[in-house]
């Protein structure tokens, strides 16, 4: 009986550490939102920089395209 008791107690021991030192640790979490953050960061500038070369592909298109224009015109 007692060492049922025993085991029962050390269980919830155990439990109770692993619940502590997770709650402990808020560096994981603290770099894990970084790491995140930096990520979202990294896709948003990706993303602009896309834009912005999409932006001068079309406008070089337009401006081949109105030369083609106005070479048909003559």
């Amino acid at each position: 009986m007692l060492v049922m008791e025993w085991k029962k107690t050390l269980s919830k021991f155990c439990v109770m550490k692993k619940v502590r030192d997770k709650a402990n640790e808020p560096n994981s979490n603290a770099k894990k939102s970084e790491s995140n953050a930096k990520k979202s960061e990294n896709i948003a500038s990706e993303q602009e920089e896309m834009r912005e070369e999409q932006h001068e592909l079309d406008l070089k298109e337009n401006y081949e395209s109105d030369e083609k224009y106005d070479e048909s015109k003559d």
